[in-house]
């Protein structure tokens, strides 16, 4: 009985562990996209709010850069924490993959910025290594959700097909949906627009498997 205490204490000690790591990584992350933002200098004895606002128009592409990679991040964060009250014990193999998923999360602060920074309609490099930071983000959430949903691995209780199946297409609707985005760049100007969509895509499919599936859904996230 004490080694099944003490088993049980362990796993639930390394499982936080994990978990307060991946909740700094994405603190800061989220952080370094703000410092990325400098307040407008201007080297005048006479300032006016005209200037002031000048130079404020002149950083809204940061802004904006900020605002959408935020709340990438915080949806990124989002699923982190739904799809690990389902871990129950730990594995070199989560561990690995938990770190994998990490790392274009560290990565978003430049990405954005450099996006930022240099989007002009003419030039696609900047758009194409923002794109492919969210959507690599995308596909490893995809899969450390997968790798803790295979019964094989035995990081995980027993999860419903239902479950697995929601859950993972929740992980590529914001991947699909940037890769789209880059795609319309090359045809319509205002693919920009798109991404705010993400959650209306996102309230679709939870609609979807709640109509589909009621009794398995409600027994999981009512």
């Amino acid at each position: 009985m004490n080694n099944y205490k003490e088993k049980d204490s362990k796993e639930e000690f390394q499982l936080e562990r994990i978990a307060l790591f991946s909740d700094a990584v994405f603190a800061i992350a989220i952080t370094l996209l703000i410092i990325e933002i400098k307040v407008p200098e201007i080297h005048s004895s006479t300032i006016s709010d005209k200037e002031l606002w000048h130079e404020l128009v002149h950083i809204l592409p940061k802004f904006i850069g900020f605002t959408v990679s935020f709340f990438v991040v915080g949806l990124y964060w989002l699923a982190h924490h739904r799809i690990y009250k389902y871990v129950t014990s730990v594995s070199q193999k989560l561990l690995w993959n938990n770190l994998l998923f990490l790392l274009p999360i560290v990565v978003m602060p430049f990405s954005t910025a450099f996006f930022s920074e240099y989007y002009i309609g003419s030039l696609k490099l900047p758009l194409a290594i923002y794109t492919l930071t969210i959507c690599l983000s995308g596909f490893l959430n995809f899969r450390l959700w997968r790798v803790i949903a295979n019964p094989k691995n035995k990081i995980s209780h027993h999860i419903d097909k239902v479950i697995v199946s929601y859950n993972s297409a929740r992980a590529l609707i914001i991947p699909f949906v940037f890769f789209l985005t880059f795609l319309f760049s090359y045809v319509i100007s205002w693919s920009y627009l798109i991404p705010p969509f993400i959650p209306l895509v996102s309230n679709l499919i939870t609609k979807y498997y709640f109509k589909k599936y009621p009794e398995v859904m409600k027994r999981h996230y009512n």
